[in-house]
């Protein structure tokens, strides 16, 4: 007993290795044969089309009716199966013609951090055809583990434009190569199935995953007289914010802060102006020690989305160190995405 429960394992380990072998050789023929480009217009040569499972009894059933007819030479049984079959031929080439002539590309895609889902916008153009197409279903190939569940419907009329969002996942940080797309449609009646494939050329890049558990963003602020400042502050003084002196003019009161205060019997506050623009936060690689390569980048990209936020209430200039670059400070969103962009791409070959 113990021997046949190996010979089976064996035999079906065997099986396996063979049905990978296959797969993979299928679809090492199927990319040699569609290359990545940027742009892509159905023709013949690129649209496969099989009977469905419905298309499959319909053919039985047509089947059977010619065979009845034959045998009981039932004239009204003839034109019944001609028909059925005239309608199946006429479903077959209304099925193809439905891919044949779109055209495929690929718009703009923005970068997302790792783990986030991603969106491949794929716009379907039929602006020189006399037809629309119609009954459309895009869906995402994985290259390692299979088919990304990702079924988005589509349609387009005739001498228009439209644009179909097909979620991708992100799994890894770095530069992703977007997956083989998938076309199909079932238009009109069902008894067919066509379909073609499509890789995009264009790559996207992955940011670092964003770490949930973040501390707070460091202080590395370099300047001795915006420390003795922040010391000299009370403690219930927000930051950026010093109590209303002797000759402040009007533009520097914080007025919504001073009202609060003035209704409650304390003296008005001024914005620390003169402060500002000398305060610089850094991010550096030595601030996130002890944790992991990826682990580290993720705290980063966190310190770096708290330092634009910053920024964008205090206009404090934020920079990045690490050990072979050191992007200097400055704020604003294509800051950032430098910033993070660096990070994607560090230690990467």
């Amino acid at each position: 007993m113990p021997r046949r429960c190996l010979d089976s394992e064996r035999a079906l380990l065997m099986a396996r290795r063979v049905f990978s072998g296959w797969r993979r050789r299928w679809r090492d023929w199927s990319n040699a044969r569609s290359p990545r480009q940027d742009q892509l217009t159905l023709t013949q040569r690129t649209v496969y089309i099989l009977p469905s499972k419905g298309g499959l009894g319909y053919a039985v059933v047509v089947t059977v009716l010619l065979l009845a007819a034959i045998n009981e030479q039932l004239n009204l049984a003839y034109a019944l199966a001609f028909l059925l079959g005239g309608v199946g031929l006429s479903a077959m080439w209304l099925t193809h013609a439905n891919l044949r002539g779109l055209t495929l590309s690929l718009g703009s895609m923005a970068s997302v951090h790792a783990g986030q889902s991603l969106s491949m916008p794929v716009r379907l153009d039929a602006t020189t055809l006399h037809r629309g197409r119609f009954g459309l279903t895009l869906h995402a190939v994985g290259e390692d583990d299979g088919t990304l569940p990702s079924d988005v419907p589509g349609e387009v009329a005739r001498g228009h434009q439209s644009t179909v969002l097909v979620p991708l996942a992100a799994q890894r940080r770095g530069w992703l190569e977007l997956p083989r797309l998938r076309i199909q449609t079932t238009y009109p009646l069902g008894l067919f199935r066509a379909w073609a494939y499509w890789r995009a050329r264009q790559q996207v890049l992955v940011w670092p995953a964003l770490d949930p558990h973040a501390p707070p963003l460091p202080d590395s602020d370099t300047d001795g007289g915006s420390r003795s400042a922040a010391a000299s502050r009370p403690v219930d003084m927000p930051d950026g914010l010093r109590p209303w002196r002797r000759g402040d003019t009007l533009r520097s009161i914080a007025w919504k802060k001073s009202a609060t205060r003035l209704a409650s019997g304390l003296a008005p506050v001024s914005r620390e102006a003169s402060l500002r623009p000398h305060q610089e936060c850094w991010v550096e690689w030595e601030q996130a020690q002890g944790l992991p390569l990826e682990a580290r980048l993720s705290r980063l990209a966190s310190w770096l989305v708290m330092a634009e936020q910053r920024a964008l209430d205090l206009g404090q200039p934020y920079g990045l160190r690490l050990p072979d670059c050191t992007l200097g400070p400055a704020h604003g969103p294509q800051h950032l995405q430098h910033c993070l962009d660096t990070l994607a791409t560090w230690g990467t070959a």
